[in-house]
């Protein structure tokens, strides 16, 4: 069986797919949350940094990416009081529950695809963290960038840009574009065989960038 803190770190990238509103004290709470999240370490840049040498993007960088963040951290250990004042974290909670009690959402409820693939690994794998974890990270990751679950995208790529500016990133892979472009391009080689399928892009664009903008 898989304890909490797995189980926390597992599903939290697949359900902080919540609302984002425009006030701008939630925006500042929800800054203060990325901003503990560097002071915490619940992401480690020297990590995810190291590994990333040269100027070839492609999808080990993602993976990098996922295995260099601590998700308990954030949600938990590292972060509480600030994951409780941004309404990202929060909601995130129901959405948790959501998953690990396998409630799926009807076709037309927000994220669905993202909320019902994450509740069939639990159901499927039976807690066996080897499948949960593949079946997650490398199946149903894929749908928050698919453009069914925005809010998904925006939270991700906002986390991604503050490892990239504070890892300086785009200079060790000699990437000349900005920060969230190089997340597409990583997120498009991570789940090349999907887009092609689906004939779609990674849903991360200036407007992903700047919904929730420094």
């Amino acid at each position: 069986m898989l304890n909490s803190y797995v189980i926390i770190d597992l599903f939290l990238p697949f359900i902080i797919i919540v609302s984002i509103a425009a006030d701008s004290t939630i925006v500042q709470s929800c800054h203060q949350l990325l901003a503990c999240v560097v002071r915490k370490k619940c992401v480690k840049i020297p990590y995810i940094t190291g590994q990333s040498g040269g100027s070839l993007i492609n999808k080990e960088i993602y993976n990098d990416f996922d295995e260099g963040i601590d998700y308990s951290c954030i949600f938990a250990t590292g972060c509480f009081d600030e994951c409780n004042n941004c309404p990202l974290c929060q909601t995130s909670k129901q959405q948790l529950i959501d998953v690990l009690s396998g409630n799926e959402r009807s076709s037309t409820s927000e994220c669905s695809v993202l909320v019902n693939c994450a509740s069939k690994c639990v159901q499927q794998s039976n807690f066996d963290f080897t499948k949960t974890n593949y079946c997650l990270r490398h199946q149903c990751a894929y749908h928050c960038f698919d453009g069914s679950c925005p809010k998904c995208s925006v939270f991700i790529t906002r986390l991604f840009n503050q490892i990239c500016i504070n890892g300086d990133l785009r200079k060790k892979t000699n990437f000349k574009g900005q920060c969230y472009e190089m997340f597409r391009a990583i997120v498009s080689e991570k789940f090349e065989e999907q887009f092609k399928r689906s004939g779609r892009r990674p849903a991360i664009d200036i407007r992903t960038n700047l919904l929730w903008s420094n």
